[in-house]
């Protein structure tokens, strides 16, 4: 039992754990609707993309970044796909030509904020610009129909009663979780969150790692639309349009640090899926779209001025043990 007990303690539990609880229970008394198996599947597909685009987003805020793009990157990687698949240019070619759009603009991104220490809001604006421009002049501002069923398959087929993208989800997280807990990678990413100054002076490239870091974000926004674009069996150069926002809610709510260096994937999976509760059970109790972002918004700027409240009460107990200690 101690042992069990000493285990447990050993695990950091993401605060948003706690709020996934409450908003389950919450909208299950307020609404019978809200615990349907229509439903649950409803929040873990919709859960599934936006946690693969906030994959990307948790590795750029880690290192004191920020991306924009996110949503544009989407909306265009979508865009190409069915464009390739409308002139039966196949399913691989279209995947490896979305995700290559992802790829390139997360090269971008990280030369312009890493290499040239351009501003990374006013980059990753500009870049977003750019891929929600593109996106509409390829698609002649129309979605664009995906007739393929086997490209289909990836965003609405099922195995063993389950949906695919839910396994892809589970397998890029774990993937991502392990990159980011077990390998040099993952530490670097941590190093340079937590001092970047520091970071430099124990040896490590902290430009190379952070255009690595825009190129992962790139890469997973890119797999995020094309899966957004296969559920959806259509492409639509705005499909990603709140998507940016969304990732960033999410990291957020998840306990990962605008400052960098604190969080985890593991928040960020929670920090979804509050995110997509909320939104589903504003939605079954009549509230408009308009009013859901309204109140995640008030969630989000009363998780960060609790976040600032705790950690002004961490450094005063710091504070004073240091005094104690040397008295």
């Amino acid at each position: 039992m101690g042992k069990k007990l000493e285990f447990l303690r050993g695990i950091n539990i993401p605060g948003a754990t706690y709020g996934v609880i409450v908003l389950l229970i919450l909208f299950s008394l307020i609404t019978n609707k809200f615990l349907t198996l229509a439903n649950i599947f409803f929040i873990a597909r919709s859960s599934s993309i936006l946690l693969i685009a906030s994959i990307g987003m948790t590795m750029v805020i880690l290192v004191s970044q920020i991306d924009l793009s996110v949503g544009s990157v989407m909306s265009l990687s979508g865009v190409i796909a069915a464009l390739c698949l409308q002139n039966g240019m196949g399913i691989p070619i279209a995947i490896l030509l979305g995700i290559a759009s992802g790829i390139v603009f997360g090269i971008i991104n990280g030369i312009m904020v890493a290499v040239y220490k351009f501003d990374y809001w006013i980059s990753t604006f500009a870049t977003m610009g750019v891929g929600a421009g593109l996106a509409l002049v390829f698609a002649n501002g129309e979605t664009i129909p995906i007739a393929d069923e086997a490209f289909g398959w990836l965003g609405n087929g099922k195995l063993f009663g389950i949906y695919v993208i839910i396994y892809i989800t589970i397998i890029l997280v774990a993937i991502m979780m392990f990159v980011l807990g077990k390998t040099k990678f993952g530490y670097n990413i941590y190093s340079i969150g937590g001092s970047e100054q520091t970071a430099l002076l124990s040896g490590i490239d902290v430009v190379k790692n952070r255009v690595y870091v825009y190129i992962c974000s790139g890469l997973f926004a890119s797999m995020a639309g094309l899966l957004l674009a296969s559920m959806c069996n259509s492409a639509s150069p705005i499909a990603g349009a709140d998507y940016s926002f969304d990732a960033i809610a999410a990291v957020i709510i998840g306990g990962t640090s605008f400052d960098g260096g604190k969080g985890g994937l593991l928040g960020t999976v929670m920090g979804t899926l509050m995110l997509r509760i909320l939104t589903s059970g504003l939605n079954l109790m009549g509230f408009s779209a308009i009013w859901q972002k309204a109140i995640i918004g008030v969630v989000i700027v009363a998780i960060l001025v609790g976040d600032a409240l705790n950690e002004k009460r961490k450094k005063k107990n710091d504070m004073r043990r240091t005094y104690a200690y040397e008295n």
